[in-house]
């Protein structure tokens, strides 16, 4: 047994690489090096010293052909964790690595963070600005949305709804939703060119002009859509509602009508929705919180339902989705991602190199999909297409 081997066996990691290591480069011109060799040392560099760079450039050397059946396995783990790239709390400048919001624009990638604020990372550069000092500071740090305009970065937070103007780096807290008791912002989204406002026990809002207190109008008619607005998606004409009590809402974005989606898909039993995603021009899919996840297909009327049990996803709590190239994913509480594609799905899990089970946030922009996690930070992966 090699000195590398017998380092390993004593759990010694770090002299188990320089042995492997030294192996290596002492090796004479045209010595085969065997590919358990290049293996190991490419598990070595990833999971104990967390290098990516070097790991893959391990990984390149590998001829799976020469290795075990198992070491073929560990070889096929390795390689999907490598092509998840992570971006650590301490890389954006947060001390707080449970993320709550992603979005892309342009060049920037905005983080919210369930407890430290939000951080803009230049994709390009790697230099990521937290706001906390200043006229350029977000004073709230439970952020829990974030929408994009051309003009501003909307965040909402549970102290209230606040605005980042891109133009003069000033953020602005909304009047209408501050005070002693700020509103508590879960979902926003701009449709028609205005502003809509999901809040957690005052209902839905929608900006009108200017952004005074008076500026704003909640929106309701009866019930609909409650006090508990957990999502919010554009369809066609349509703001779709997600809530806490009343399943999923439609509201017509020309007359302000708002009516149950009952009465299009024939009785969606889901009333605590955590998501929504238009899948334009067929149908929706809708995420709940324990219910799992349903597809309405509006061309064939129909309505699916897809979860753990039936091996659809890897847990039943769905908290976001994203469209991309190579498919539909699914962020779920405590089961990974989910991959949706021609008919078929995936659960993506610890083996298949996602780093965390908990996925509340997903953001895509070609060719990269960026994953936020509860406790691991973001991820990006850049996809494959089917």
């Amino acid at each position: 047994m090699s000195r590398a081997e017998l380092a390993d066996q004593a759990r010694d990691h770090e002299l188990s690489y320089r042995e492997y290591l030294a192996a290596v480069n002492s090796a004479g011109p045209g010595t085969l090096i065997p590919a358990a060799v290049w293996l190991r040392l490419a598990q070595l560099a990833l999971y104990e010293n967390r290098d990516e760079e070097r790991a893959g450039f391990y990984s390149a050397r590998i001829q799976p052909a020469e290795l075990s059946a198992p070491q073929r396995e560990a070889l096929e783990r390795l390689r999907r964790r490598l092509s998840y790239r992570a971006l650590p709390p301490e890389m954006l400048g947060l001390g707080d690595g449970n993320v709550s919001a992603l979005r892309v624009d342009g060049d920037d990638l905005w983080i919210g963070t369930w407890n430290g604020g939000v951080s803009r990372l230049s994709l390009s550069g790697g230099q990521a600005k937290v706001f906390r000092e200043g006229r350029e500071s977000l004073v709230p740090s439970t952020v829990r949305c974030i929408e994009i305009s051309a003009s501003r970065v909307w965040v909402g937070t549970y102290q209230g709804l606040f605005s980042y103007a891109k133009a003069g780096a000033r953020w602005q807290e909304i009047e209408a939703f501050a005070g002693a008791e700020p509103r508590k912002v879960e979902a926003l989204r701009l449709a028609g060119g205005r502003l809509y406002v999901g809040t957690l026990g005052h209902g839905l809002w929608r900006q009108e002009a200017g952004e005074g207190a008076k500026g704003w109008r909640r929106i309701s008619s009866g019930p609909l859509p409650g006090d508990f607005v957990t999502c919010l998606e554009v369809d066609g004409q349509d703001l779709l509602i997600g809530t806490l009590t009343q399943g999923v809402v439609r509201l017509d974005l020309r007359s302000l009508r708002l009516r149950g989606f009952e009465e299009a898909a024939g009785g969606l039993a889901a009333r605590n929705v955590t998501m929504l995603l238009a899948d334009p021009p067929r149908g929706l899919w809708v995420g709940t919180y324990g219910d799992g996840l349903y597809y309405w297909d509006r061309q064939a009327s129909r309505l699916a339902h897809y979860s753990r049990r039936g091996g659809q996803l890897g847990d039943d709590w769905v908290l976001c989705a994203v469209r991309a190239e190579s498919g539909t994913y699914f962020g779920t509480l405590g089961g990974g991602m989910a991959r949706y594609v021609q008919g078929r799905w995936e659960v993506l899990g610890f083996r298949e190199g996602v780093l965390s089970a908990d996925i509340p946030a997903l953001t895509y922009a070609a060719p990269r999909l960026y994953l936020g996690s509860l406790g691991a930070g973001v991820s990006v992966l850049t996809e494959e297409r089917p």
